[in-house]
C-alpha cells in the first residue's frame, strides 16, 4: 500500500465498510422485489433487515442529510391529515392502529436514496419481473387445479383473494408494459419484460378481478400513447377480439361491467350512498382510519344486505375516514406523483429509462382506475408495489444529474 492509499484509508476508515454494506443493502432490495409478487410475510420481513442496515450505513457514515423529492411534502400532509384524522375520531385507539399501512410510505424513501445508478435499476427490474412472471405462473396453476375461489374458480395465486392478485398482476403488467414495448431496448430486459406482460395478463383475466381488468386497459393506453402511438388502433382490435374468443365465463364477467343490475355493482352503488351519508355528517376530519363496518351498517340504504368495513372506492374511502383535509392531501399526493412522472419523462433518458417511466405512469392510471371500485390504497401487497415503483421515479433525476455531471 503506497503512502497516498494509506493516508486515504485512514482519512476513511468506513470505506470498505460502507462498499460492502451498500452491496448487502442492494441484495436486500432485490430480494424485497422478489418476495413483493408473492409473498407480503417476506416482503416486510426483508425490508426491516433493509431499513436496520440502512440505519447502520448512516450511523457509520455519519450521514443523515438527503436529498429532497417531489414528495416529501404531499407525503408529510397526507400522513399529518391521516393522524390528526385519528387523534380526533371518537374510536381513537382503532383509528391509530389503523394508520399501520401508512409506514409503507418510508419504503419510497429506502428505494429513491439507495439506487444508485441505471445498471442498478435495470438489475432490480429483471429481478421484478422475473418474480412476477413465476407468481403469474403458480396463479395460473391454482386455476388450472380447481382451486380458485368461488363458483369462478378465480385464481388468488399466492395471496389469500383474488382481488388483491388481480391488482398485484394490474401493476406488474403495467410497469412491463413499457420495456416490453419501448424501442431499442437490450433483450436481457425486453425478454423478461415481454414474459411478465405475456404470462401475467393470462393471470390477470384469471383472477376475474373486473376493476383490475378495466385498470389495465386504460394503462395499456397510456403507455401505447407514450411509447407506441401509431399501435394504438391495433391496440383496440387487438382487445375486441380478445374478447370475442374469451370463454363464455370470461366474456360474462367482461359484461357485467357495464351492467347497473349485476349483484356486486347494486353493492356498489349502495356503499356509494352509504358513504356519502357518512361523509355529509362528518365533512372536516372524517371518522377517523378505522373498520367502517358498524358505521356502515347504521348509514346504508334500507335494501342494502352486505355489510363492508371499507367503502371500495379510494376517493370515498379517504373523504370518509379524513374528510376533506384528507382527501385534499390524497389528492395532492396523487397529483404530485404524476407531476414526478412527467418530469421523468422530460429529462431526456435513455430507452430502457424511459421505458420504465412510461410504464410507471400506465401503473399509476391503472392504480388509479382500479381505485374507483376497489380500496387497493389500503391492500398492504398492492401499495407496497406502487411505493417502490416511485422510490425508483424518484432515484431516476439523481442517478441523471450524476450521469450528466461526469460526463462534463
Amino acid at each position: 500500500m503506497t503512502q497516498q492509499q494509506s493516508g486515504q484509508a485512514s482519512a476513511d476508515p468506513t470505506g470498505q465498510f460502507g462498499s460492502r454494506a451498500r452491496s448487502v443493502l442492494f441484495i436486500l432490495l432485490a430480494t424485497i422485489l422478489f418476495f413483493s409478487t408473492f409473498s407480503i410475510a417476506g416482503t416486510q420481513i426483508t425490508l426491516a433487515l433493509a431499513f436496520l442496515l440502512w440505519l447502520v450505513i448512516a450511523l457509520v457514515s455519519k450521514r443523515f442529510r438527503f436529498a429532497g423529492t417531489m414528495l416529501d411534502l404531499p407525503i408529510f400532509l397526507f400522513i399529518a391529515t391521516s393522524l390528526a384524522a385519528a387523534i380526533f375520531s371518537d374510536e381513537r385507539y382503532a383509528s391509530i392502529l389503523g394508520l399501520k399501512n401508512l409506514l409503507l410510505a418510508s419504503v419510497v424513501y429506502l428505494f429513491t436514496f439507495n439506487v444508485r445508478d441505471r445498471t442498478e435499476v435495470r438489475r432490480l427490474l429483471i429481478v421484478l419481473f422475473l418474480s412476477g412472471t413465476a407468481s403469474a405462473v403458480y396463479g395460473i396453476v391454482i386455476y388450472a387445479m380447481g382451486h380458485g375461489d368461488g363458483g369462478l374458480g378465480r385464481t388468488p395465486g399466492s395471496f389469500s383473494i383474488a382481488m388483491t392478485f388481480g391488482g398485484v398482476m394490474l401493476v406488474l403488467c403495467s410497469l412491463a408494459l413499457g420495456p416490453a414495448i419501448g424501442s431499442s431496448l437490450q433483450w436481457r430486459l425486453r425478454l423478461p419484460a415481454l414474459s411478465m406482460v405475456s404470462i401475467g395478463l393470462v393471470a390477470l383475466l384469471l383472477s376475474f378481478t373486473r376493476s383490475s381488468w378495466v385498470g389495465m386497459v386504460a394503462a395499456a393506453v397510456v403507455v401505447f400513447s407514450i411509447l407506441r402511438k401509431r399501435w394504438l388502433i391495433p391496440l383496440i382490435g387487438c382487445m375486441i377480439v380478445l374478447y370475442l374468443v374469451l370463454p363464455d365465463a370470461l366474456q360474462q364477467r367482461v359484461s357485467t361491467i357495464w351492467d347497473p343490475t349485476y349483484r356486486t355493482n347494486i353493492h356498489r352503488m349502495q356503499l356509494f350512498r352509504g358513504g356519502v351519508k357518512i361523509f355529509y355528517d362528518y365533512p372536516v376530519l372524517g371518522v377517523g382510519t378505522r373498520d367502517l363496518g358498524e358505521l356502515y351498517r347504521r348509514y346504508k340504504p334500507p335494501e342494502a344486505v352486505y355489510i363492508y368495513g371499507h367503502m371500495h372506492n379510494i376517493f370515498l374511502q379517504v373523504a370518509v375516514t379524513t374528510g376533506i383535509v384528507g382527501l385534499a392531501a390524497f389528492c395532492y399526493l396523487l397529483i404530485s406523483c404524476f407531476r414526478l412522472l412527467i418530469a421523468n419523462l422530460r429529462l431526456g433518458l435513455p430507452p430502457p429509462d424511459r421505458a420504465w417511466v412510461a410504464g410507471s405512469i400506465g401503473a399509476l392510471v391503472g392504480f388509479i382506475v382500479n381505485g374507483l371500485f376497489e380500496w387497493n390504497f389500503g391492500d398492504a401487497e398492492v401499495v407496497t408495489l406502487f411505493y417502490i415503483m416511485l422510490g425508483m421515479n424518484c432515484a431516476i433525476p439523481r442517478i441523471h444529474i450524476r450521469k450528466c455531471n461526469s460526463l462534463l
